[in-house]
């Protein structure tokens, strides 16, 4: 099985998920993201994941079959080119350009994505601006002295409302809603 993607969506599906990569996992297999490429629907599908958190992203590409790969989570191909990735033996292979990147391929079983997603009626949805969500983060993690061993606690009133970061009982940040087109 061989897939070609263009590496700037191989980049973007990396980065999007590497941050949520088990750096210090029980399971060896969370160290990696996992790369699920579809022939049907010419689509790969990067998921990682650690104790807390889960990452999943998208992106078009070719592939001749089903298959999985793993790779590492600090693996960035040169800009606008073309790559394909397939197993070899028990490698996952990358080519683009002249380069060839190898991940060895972990033993054990990922964790099944599709049961760790709520599966529960969404009860409404909030649209925010990310450039500010990040920076109210940023601003509630310097409140919380640097670091986030306390919890942020995130308000929500109705979306509409602004949405409240606390970070003590009388420190706030605010981020204010966007309208997001609800599906009927």
């Amino acid at each position: 099985m061989i897939a070609k993607i263009f590496s700037n969506d191989f980049n973007r599906i990396v980065a999007a998920t590497k941050g949520f990569v088990g750096t210090d996992a029980i399971h060896g297999i969370h160290k990696f993201i996992r790369l699920e490429f579809c022939a049907n629907d010419s689509s790969v599908t990067a998921k990682a994941v650690d104790g807390y958190r889960l990452a999943i992203e998208h992106a078009v590409c070719e592939c001749d079959g089903d298959f999985t790969a793993y790779i590492n989570a600090n693996t960035k191909l040169p800009r606008g080119m073309a790559a394909t990735i397939e197993i070899v033996g028990s490698d996952a292979i990358i080519r683009c350009c002249d380069h060839i990147y190898g991940c060895p391929q972990p033993d054990g079983e990922f964790l099944d994505v599709e049961k760790a997603l709520p599966k529960g009626e969404v009860t409404f949805q909030y649209g925010v601006n990310g450039n500010y969500l990040l920076s109210a983060l940023q601003a509630a993690k310097v409140s919380c002295g640097g670091s986030f061993h306390k919890a942020v606690v995130l308000e929500f009133r109705g979306e509409l409302e602004p949405v409240l970061l606390r970070t003590n009982e009388n420190d706030v940040k605010m981020v204010l809603p966007v309208r997001i087109p609800h599906k009927d």
